[in-house]
């Protein structure tokens, strides 16, 4: 919890899972409405955060990674059960060779899609109930995770979601692929306190792989707006300044049309948008990497709060520290732009392709993430970020042995031990 005393104002948490048998990686924690120790543990964290002298407000991220959801890899269900989506198919890892191994490695058969209103709705339920029991553990809020191709993402996106069924109660006017979403943060709105935060991450790039032009993106943004359900949205997936905000696997014509797509809302749709308190705050994530960058983004109404990821992972106080740190000269404020040890080979070899794929990319475990994710795990474990760590070294050390090893073996002692509990109750 090294952020709390940083001097951010708001922490976001990464993913928190809400079906534990649907982990996006093999170190995401998961929230359990039904499980006392579970609601322990989360409010632990919030009094830590809150009896801090900065007291940032702290949000949990919820998510359900859909059919970025690797069995294999996870070891959080059967390798023969599938992921759940709103289509049945593999991420794609790139257009190499390596690439198509490791798709089929990884995902062994292909989601599984969700076709009963029944089940959708019970999603709805697991969505708000994790919301619920945030907010009674003393958390200020939740994060609805809609970006990086996780469910809540491919629901809205044609390319995922062609043939969208229509959902019970929710008003005609709502589109059909936002049916899902609208669920959601009505289930928050009547079962959380008005005080709750209630926000949505959503990503460019997910628009650009959907297939959907400005205006068709602009439109979604409008919609959610307009429900007056959401206190703050998210939005990532471009660079404020310069297109160099990418993902792993992600091809050069893509990332443009992602960038042109994120100045859009920068420049055009976001400034139309009622300001808070009337509408939701604007939380902008994407190359906002300086104190200039930041100061320029907030002037211009570009957003109301600036975001700052992957540099967070390296400096966890980076407010205090650098940005508002006065004696640090602007200049020498500038964060951004390192390069990740062996990063690109590891792309190459992982089958990454300057070639434009077709299917449902894999963005939400690309290269970068994943090292970002290991420097998470360091701090986790008490030691700190290590700038130099070689994407392969990390791979073995972070990703195998920590993850795979050392917390599937935790997994499967905590099983034998709930199991002989329950022996022992019965």
């Amino acid at each position: 919890m090294r952020w709390v005393a940083g001097g951010w104002g708001i922490v976001i948490t990464g993913n928190v899972q809400i079906d534990p048998k649907h982990l996006a990686s093999p170190y995401d924690l998961t929230i359990d409405p039904s499980s006392a120790s579970h609601k322990s543990r989360y409010m632990h964290l919030a009094l830590m955060a809150h009896f801090t002298p900065d007291r940032p407000l702290m949000i949990m991220q919820l998510s359900h990674p859909g059919l970025q959801s690797s069995s294999i890899l996870n070891c959080s269900r059967a390798p023969w059960e599938p992921a759940i989506a709103p289509l049945s198919a593999r991420p794609t890892m790139g257009g190499g060779l390596l690439g198509k191994v490791w798709q089929y490695v990884g995902w062994p058969v292909k989601s599984r899609k969700v076709s009963d209103v029944g089940e959708w709705l019970a999603i709805v339920e697991r969505f708000v109930e994790a919301s619920v029991m945030a907010g009674d553990a003393g958390w200020d809020g939740v994060q609805l995770h809609a970006a990086h191709g996780y469910l809540l993402s491919s629901v809205m996106s044609p390319l995922t979601n062609p043939d969208p069924p229509p959902l019970p109660g929710v008003p005609e006017d709502v589109p059909l692929r936002l049916h899902l979403l609208y669920l959601i943060l009505r289930g928050l709105k009547e079962q959380t306190a008005e005080f709750f935060i209630k926000a949505v991450k959503i990503n460019c790039s997910d628009f650009v792989q959907g297939g959907l032009d400005e205006e068709q993106a602009s439109d979604i943004i409008r919609a959610i707006v307009s429900w007056n359900l959401v206190d703050i949205i998210e939005i990532s997936g471009g660079t404020y300044t310069n297109p160099v905000f990418t993902f792993s696997f992600c091809i050069s014509s893509t990332t443009s049309k992602r960038q042109s797509l994120f100045a859009h809302f920068t420049s055009k749709l976001l400034p139309t948008l009622p300001p808070p308190p009337k509408g939701p705050a604007i939380l902008l994530t994407g190359g906002l990497h300086d104190r200039w960058v930041i100061t320029d983004s907030l002037r211009e109404r570009a957003c109301d709060l600036a975001g700052i990821g992957r540099p967070a992972c390296l400096i966890p106080d980076l407010p205090d520290r650098v940005l508002l740190n006065p004696d640090v000269p602007g200049k020498f404020t500038h964060v951004g732009g390192y390069t990740i040890p062996q990063g690109d080979l590891a792309k190459i070899l992982l089958g990454g392709s300057k070639k434009e794929g077709k299917g449902i990319a894999l963005v939400g475990a690309g290269v970068s993430t994943l090292w970002h994710t290991w420097q998470l795990r360091r701090m986790g474990r008490g030691i700190d970020p290590d700038k130099k760590l070689t994407w392969f070294k990390g791979l073995v050390q972070e990703e195998i042995w920590e993850g795979l090893v050392v917390r599937g073996w935790r997994r499967v002692r905590g099983t034998r031990s709930e199991v002989y509990q329950k022996v022992q109750l019965g």
